[in-house]
Parts: structure tokens; C-alpha cells; sequence
């Protein structure tokens, strides 16, 4: 019998011993993280997690090769290789900055990885981190100098973004890189020719295919959000949301103003950039698949879940009894929301907690994400500087 239990040892651990052989190691160790996973919903998997990581990665301009090993798993932790990821040109050193505070948590020490939710919070969530880590132009000058425009513009009157007038401008050309849009936001009126520029927002196709966003006030500088009182776009991981993956096309805009292109040209004009730009990305070889128009979603449900948790989610990630993290929970006075976010599903469920608040009860700590995963935040991280 001892024999018997000797050689099953030895065979255990030379099947270890080629497992982890076998485990591709990241070229550069200051490009990886160890990520957990913490169940959001019934039914979530492994395979879900892992589209919603491409996407959030994809997000963010990484080219994620189709052949590339970027997510190697172990139980419930992953190491994800950003490296093999290819992230945008120029940005290695921001994201290395990124990883290094979360290395550093008391949560990465005691846990001995970050929580994936968390991890997607602090880079496609956070605004300044975006910026940082999609190599967004640091001013809305360097932003104009890369691309040409149209001297007609697109008056948008009724629109449901802006609270008031929408003036968009549109990019030259017929490739996937020199499409792009800006778009002002202010007070006054196009038609009476009192409309005057407030915020100003950018957009442009990163070379992985995917819509790049900007925010910027007026002397040209990033900006975390947009003003509420101005527009309902918040910061640019609400874009990403809104937009999908899409160019939209003005769906409440019922007046003309002369001078400009008219609703239906403009309608017509996207319908044909979009064209362009759907053909750009079947040339891709990469880990996103774009005609799956709905993979996006497990992504979002990443950042969301873990920025709305359950009592149950959190005695998971915890790792603690259900029964003592609702006395946890009791004793800190926390009550409990419905998911209420706009145009989502309710997968979440409808007792819900806010993160700032529970992050305040855990039993290590962590790095703070925003308050706010897509509105303008009393906090907005910014690590990377």
C-alpha cells in the first residue's frame, strides 16, 4: 500500500513538474499579472472570463494575436501576459506602472493575484488610465495635427447625447485610420447661430479595430469626463458602452440647419464608413471576433459585477462564510441597491453593494478603483503620472 501511495506521489508530481514545463513564461515578467477570478453570476465561465478579458484588452488597443498564449490558467487565477497581448506602441512603461501598484497592493500580496474585476476597473474604467494606456493624445492639438477635416460639418439639434446642440466635425479620407470625429458640446443654438463650443470629444480607430476615445475642455487638455450639465456622455468607458463597436448615426435628429450635412447625408456617410471599417477588421487575426456583436458583454460584465457585488460575491472573493459577511455587512450599516444601471440586463441581481463601500470592510487592502464606473466620480484614480 505505501508503495502504491509512493509511486502515485511521484507520478503526481512529474505531472506537475511537465505542467509547468509546459506553461508558457511572459518574455518580460513586468508585463504579467496573476488575476483571480470570483464567480459574478450562475452559469459564468472560465470561457466567459476570457472573452471579456480579450475585450476589455481589446478595449484598450491591445492587437491580441490569435495565435499568441496571453491567458495562462491555474485553478482560478490566470496570468495574463501583456506582452504577448502586443498593447498599443509606447504605452509598455504606463502599463508596467499600472501593474507595479497592484503588485504592490495588500491585496496581491495576501491573495497572490488581483481580482479580475478590479484590474478592469482601474484600466478601461478609469479614465486617466485609458488615456495612459491607449496612447490617447495628451492635447487636442496633437490630436488635430494627425488627422484631416471636412470644412462641412454636421449641425446636430435634437440629439441624444447633448443637452442642447451637437457640432460634429468629419474626418478626410477613406481609411479605417483617417476616419475620425469630433464632436462640441455647448451652450446656444446652431439654427440662430449662437451656439457656442464647450467640451470637446474625439474619436478615431485604434489599428486593432476598435473606437478610440477623447475628452478634452477647451485649452485643449484630457478632461476624466464630460460636463454633466452639458451632455450625458460621461467618460469614455461610457462611450465605449454606448458605441458597442459601432459608429451612431444621429437616431433623434429631425431638424436641418443650412449649410450643413443633413440627417439623411450624414446617415448615409456613416452607413459607408462603417462599411469601410467592417472590412478592416475581417483582415484581423486576432482573439476578438467582431461578428460575435454581443461578446463585448462579458467585458462589461467584468467591471460591473465586481463594482455591484452580492453578499455572495463577496464572501467568495473574500473568502469568508456567507453568514459572516452579511453580519460584516450589518454591522457596517451597508444597505443593499437594485440594479438599476441604464439598458443593461440585470444579471447582476436585484441586492446589491456599493465597491467603495465594501473595499472599506475587506479583510486586506486594496487599490481604489473610481468611484464611478462610467459617470464623472467624486474620485477618478490616476496612478500612472
Amino acid at each position: 500500500m505505501q508503495s502504491r501511495n509512493l509511486s502515485a506521489l511521484l507520478v503526481l508530481l512529474v505531472l506537475e513538474a511537465l505542467s509547468s514545463c509546459s506553461r508558457p513564461v511572459p518574455q518580460d515578467p513586468a508585463l504579467a499579472i496573476n488575476l483571480r477570478w470570483v464567480q459574478n453570476y450562475p452559469g459564468e465561465k472560465q470561457s466567459n472570463v476570457n472573452t471579456g478579458l480579450y475585450w476589455a484588452l481589446s478595449f484598450l488597443g491591445a492587437k491580441l494575436p490569435a495565435s499568441a498564449d496571453i491567458l495562462t490558467w491555474r485553478g482560478t487565477v490566470v496570468t495574463l501576459d501583456l506582452g504577448a497581448a502586443q498593447v498599443q506602441p509606447g504605452t509598455q512603461e504606463a502599463w508596467k506602472k499600472l501593474l507595479q501598484a497592484l503588485k504592490s497592493s495588500d491585496e496581491y500580496r495576501r491573495m497572490g493575484a488581483i481580482d479580475i474585476g478590479r484590474f478592469v476597473l482601474l484600466s478601461l474604467c478609469s479614465a486617466h488610465h485609458y488615456y495612459a494606456l491607449t496612447g490617447t493624445s495628451p492635447t487636442f492639438a496633437q490630436f488635430l495635427a494627425r488627422h484631416h477635416f471636412e470644412t462641412r460639418q454636421m449641425a446636430v439639434v435634437q440629439s441624444g447625447v447633448a443637452r442642447g446642440n451637437r457640432l460634429i466635425e468629419v474626418g478626410t479620407g477613406d481609411t479605417v485610420g483617417t476616419i475620425a470625429f469630433v464632436a462640441y458640446e455647448g451652450p446656444g443654438a446652431l439654427k440662430e447661430g449662437s451656439f457656442h463650443k464647450a467640451d470637446v470629444e474625439t474619436l478615431e480607430f485604434m489599428s486593432n479595430g476598435q473606437l478610440h476615445f477623447g475628452l478634452y475642455d477647451l485649452a485643449g487638455n484630457l478632461q476624466a469626463t464630460t460636463t454633466p450639465g452639458l451632455t450625458r456622455a460621461g467618460k469614455p468607458s461610457k462611450c465605449l458602452w454606448c458605441h458597442e463597436i459601432n459608429l451612431q448615426q444621429p437616431i433623434f435628429n429631425k431638424t436641418d440647419v443650412p449649410g450643413y450635412y443633413s440627417t439623411q447625408q450624414f446617415k448615409d456617410l456613416i452607413v459607408g464608413q462603417m462599411r469601410t471599417v467592417a472590412g478592416y477588421r475581417q483582415t484581423l487575426r486576432s482573439k476578438v471576433d467582431f461578428r460575435k456583436t454581443q461578446d463585448h458583454t462579458n467585458a462589461e460584465n467584468l467591471y460591473m459585477s465586481f463594482a455591484q457585488p452580492t453578499a455572495e460575491r463577496l464572501a467568495a472573493e473574500w473568502q469568508l462564510p456567507i453568514e459572516e459577511v452579511r453580519r460584516i455587512l450589518q454591522t457596517g450599516k451597508l444597505n443593499s441597491h437594485p440594479h438599476s444601471t441604464e439598458a443593461d440586463d440585470g444579471i447582476l441581481g436585484d441586492k446589491l453593494y456599493d465597491r467603495t463601500q465594501v473595499d472599506a470592510l475587506a479583510p486586506y487592502r486594496s487599490v481604489p478603483g473610481p468611484t464611478d464606473f462610467r459617470e464623472a466620480s467624486p474620485y477618478e484614480p490616476d496612478l500612472l503620472r
